[in-house]
């Protein structure tokens, strides 16, 4: 099939062999592709100079003192009002309804997730493409700080439901560096070939260094090694596409959702807190206890740490070693990987340090006033945590506090730890996550971390 010639000197590295699964009738794509070749003739047509972004400057709420600790002077730091997810989800109530994306807790390497689903779009009368890039702006506001992940689940796109290629390109130009530099990787699952051809129409678009970021999914379970499935909002079409593509291919179905392997004696990740301290006698696992203590040596006063990622080959060369008994021993250079595997631990757990019991009596306690939910998280925590998730969690705590004591160097407020942590702390054991659930799961994470010091003081009535 002929497409529109484009200059590919700036082109994108992708896989020359795409291994499309189409099981659905491809005259929808062939329709898409033409609809695509005549949109691109339009805008290749247009004045080459890209459009104005008009930049919108957030207010400013008034600088004000944070706390701050003994040994340090008052900090200030003035910082842009952004609305919380709840006011996004009020706000963007007719776009959200649909569900087109959502957060999805973090990957393997402890990244956030934001899944796309293309299922999800409606037919395009019904929606409003505009107020649908603004609430993912905004959205993305609360992330791109942070390194982060798109996956992106392409079946169940048609020509009904097709935003046009003018939208697309906007979104890639209006997603300026802001937004592109910390993303670390877009996981096209399902590409078909319609995705192949636009992808040729783009090249004089996308640069190659967002380029070399694309990887192509073509089965859930390719999928599973780099994402938590089990946290992700998969679309039921989604799943039962995937399902007709494996049993064509005769590709054994193993249930990547529950996936049992078998361990060494010597297993750190993955493994219950009750196992290791059994293993080692010790109430704070030795993970935790030696990335903690590197860090505090090392990394307070270190810019954006937490927000970072490792290199996802350390991080699984580091995890299989230590799995295998190795004792690690951090450089000074470590800093990203010791905050990595921290955060890798903690979301390996097979229940989460705050435990599935709490869950639901967490997300309650979000609606109360503070001084009801302090007396109340008190309560919570001591009756219903085991004795080593308690303790971990306070060493935990107080450590954050430390991070935000050093804030004047290494920038990471409250609010930045709580979004880098809340995931890792608390999910639901029978749900997928979604906007509103990791709004309140990282909004009570930031309530821990700057109550710490009281709720797991003892004189404290």
């Amino acid at each position: 099939m002929a497409v529109a010639k484009v200059n590919r000197q700036k082109g994108m590295i992708l896989s020359e062999s795409f291994d499309v699964y189409d099981l659905v009738d491809t005259k929808d794509d062939d329709k898409m592709i033409k609809d695509a070749e005549k949109e691109l003739k339009v805008i290749e047509s247009e004045d080459d100079e890209e459009p104005e972004n008009l930049e919108i400057k957030p207010d400013v709420i008034p600088a004000i003192p944070l706390r701050t600790s003994s040994r340090e002077s008052p900090i200030v730091i003035t910082t842009p009002v952004s609305k919380t997810m709840d006011e996004l989800q009020k706000e963007y109530a007719d776009i959200a309804k649909y569900k087109i994306f959502q957060l999805a807790g973090d990957d393997l390497t402890g990244r956030p997730v934001i899944a796309f689903s293309a299922c999800r779009l409606p037919v395009r009368n019904l929606i409003d493409h505009q107020k649908l890039l603004r609430f993912l702006k905004d959205t993305l506001e609360h992330y791109v700080e942070n390194d982060y992940t798109i996956v992106y689940f392409h079946y169940g796109l048609s020509s009904q439901n097709k935003p046009s290629l003018k939208w697309l390109l906007q979104v890639y130009r209006e997603l300026d560096r802001k937004y592109k530099k910390n993303l670390k990787a877009l996981y096209m699952v399902h590409p078909s070939s319609f995705i192949k051809i636009v992808f040729n129409m783009f090249y004089p678009f996308i640069s190659k260094k967002f380029g070399q970021k694309i990887n192509n999914i073509n089965k859930l379970d390719d999928l599973a090694p780099h994402i938590r499935l089990d946290q992700l909002d998969i679309p039921k079409e989604v799943r039962d596409h995937d399902e007709q593509i494996a049993a064509k291919f005769k590709t054994q179905q193993s249930s990547v959702f529950h996936a049992k392997l078998e361990k060494p004696k010597t297993q750190q990740f993955g493994v219950t807190l009750q196992h290791l301290k059994n293993m080692s006698g010790e109430t704070i696992p030795i993970i935790v206890r030696t990335a903690i203590e590197f860090l505090e040596q090392h990394a307070l006063d270190v810019e954006g740490i937490f927000r970072r990622s490792a290199s996802a080959v350390q991080v699984n060369e580091t995890v299989n070693k230590l799995n295998q008994g190795g004792i690690m021993e951090y450089t000074q250079d470590d800093v990203h990987l010791a905050s990595a595997i921290l955060k890798k631990f903690l979301r390996d757990l097979p229940e989460p340090l705050l435990s599935f019991a709490l869950y639901d009596k967490i997300m309650d306690a979000c609606s109360l006033p503070d001084e009801e939910r302090l007396a109340y998280s008190r309560k919570i925590l001591k009756e219903n945590l085991a004795e080593i998730n308690y303790t971990t969690l306070q060493y935990l705590l107080t450590f954050l506090q430390k991070v935000v004591d050093h804030l004047d160097k290494n920038r990471m407020t409250s609010a930045s730890l709580a979004i880098v942590f809340g995931p890792n702390l608390l999910w639901s054991q029978n749900e997928t996550s979604t906007l509103t659930s990791m709004s309140k799961i990282n909004s009570y994470s930031k309530f821990l971390i700057d109550n710490s010091h009281i709720i797991f003081d003892e004189s404290f009535a």
